[in-house]
């Protein structure tokens, strides 16, 4: 890896949440988890008390995309160990727990998370989302260190699931809650699409189609005509063009504009 790709590296790493996995027990499970977190552009792995040992080679074939995750994830004896530098985490949990602590929905959960993390990240700590073993889950001990619980509310009787899946809800809550930021931050749009236009740069482009409208007499009826413009505006609001294509539609308007000083 490049320099220049070592230090997006080291930044992603201190941006995201770290998923932290108690107690896994099938190296094919880990894998998965890693995979799905890729997906959702997390990075950060922490293993505590893996039972097959790492590093494990089931675990590889089924990251695919992520083994640059397997590659760096970190391996601690106790959850305790593993929370150095944690200030905020969420554990999972499909069952109810007579314990005194917020039980919220993956949504709410990752949007509190989300608002940790900012703070996190001035703060040089970190924030966690906490992952029980295959077969039991979280013991008590475990998610008492918690400070929420995340809860999905699933078909009752068929409310488990496996361990990436898991994340993967989680992981993917996440990234709704983030991607909501984008007006706020550089991230305008969802990877691989252009941020839309400004509404200022949309509304110029209007005002100009409806005078080109205007002129070639589209507006025939004038008691309508507001409701067409509006209409028109309306198209164009739910279409949320980008810069790109607002230039693409300029170039049409002017070739109308063109034809009509001929």
């Amino acid at each position: 890896m490049d320099e220049a790709g070592l230090s997006q590296q080291i930044f992603l790493d201190a941006h995201t949440p770290v998923v932290i996995l108690a107690r896994p027990q099938m190296g094919e499970n880990i894998g998965a988890a890693a995979r799905a977190m890729k997906n959702c552009g997390l990075a950060n792995l922490r293993l505590i008390a893996p039972r097959d040992g790492w590093p494990n080679p089931a675990a590889r074939p089924m990251a695919t995309v992520g083994t640059d995750i397997l590659d760096r994830a970190e391996v601690y004896d106790t959850l305790g160990d593993a929370l150095h530098d944690i200030r905020f985490m969420v554990a999972t949990s499909a069952r109810p727990r007579d314990m005194e602590k917020p039980v919220l929905t993956p949504r709410l959960a990752t949007k509190q998370i989300l608002e940790e993390q900012m703070q996190g990240i001035r703060l040089g700590t970190k924030v966690a989302l906490l992952f029980g073993a295959e077969r039991s889950g979280l013991d008590n001990d475990e998610l008492v260190l918690a400070d929420c619980v995340a809860q999905a509310p699933l078909q009752k009787g068929a409310s488990s699931l496996n361990l990436a899946q898991a994340v993967f809800l989680m992981a993917w809550e996440w990234r709704v809650a983030g991607l909501g930021l984008s007006e706020n931050t550089e991230l305008d749009a969802i990877e691989g699409l252009s941020a839309p236009a400004e509404l200022k740069a949309r509304d110029f482009f209007l005002s100009r189609l409806e005078d080109t409208l205007d002129e070639k007499g589209f507006f025939s009826n004038r008691e309508m005509a507001p409701a067409v413009k509006r209409n028109l505006r309306s198209l164009f609001a739910r279409a949320r063009p980008t810069e790109q294509e607002l230039r693409t539609l300029h170039g049409i308007v002017t070739l109308f504009e063109r034809d009509s000083e001929k």
